[in-house]
């Protein structure tokens, strides 16, 4: 199975994987297999997770990643297993952070510059707040200093 674009391989893999945990639970529930056919079917269940967080972190989506990693844990052969999927859980945790910077660098710079443009302009604050003018363009200012300053960032995070 080769795709040019890993996230779609990423959301067959995903597809499979769920597909082959059902039918594991299925043959577990309701017929009455040997425990070595049982082992197999959580092996194949366990493998497609496993091949499905590899391939959204080459698609670059930890989330999705880490939910794959979560679903082989459950049908993971041994214990040793596990521990080696939970600490690459672990180590995709800090990958996914920099999403949350970047979104909160945006939100404070568009609130900023907002508020920048209600306080520069006397006509909206003047009469509701009692300021002066001098001091609705001072806090206007240093709204859109900051601002600016949210977007910078955003945009170094951004690598534009």
């Amino acid at each position: 199975m080769v795709y040019e674009n890993p996230k779609k391989a990423a959301e067959v893999l995903e597809r499979k994987a769920k597909v082959l945990a059902e039918r594991a639970y299925q043959k577990e529930r309701y017929s009455h297999l040997p425990v070595a056919e049982l082992n197999e079917w959580y092996k194949k269940t366990f493998d497609r997770y496993r091949q499905a967080g590899d391939t959204w972190i080459k698609a670059r989506d930890y989330r999705k990643a880490i939910q794959m990693y979560q679903g082989a844990i459950k049908f993971a052969p041994s214990e040793r297993v596990k521990e080696k999927i939970e600490e690459k859980i672990r180590g995709l945790y800090g990958r996914g952070g920099k999403r949350l910077e970047k979104t909160l660098f945006a939100t404070a710079a568009v609130v900023n510059l907002l508020a920048a443009l209600f306080f520069i302009s006397l006509n909206l604050t003047g009469n509701v707040s009692g300021m002066s003018g001098r001091n609705s363009n001072i806090i206007g200012v240093v709204f859109f200093i900051l601002g600016l300053s949210f977007a910078l960032l955003y945009f170094r995070k951004n690598k534009f």
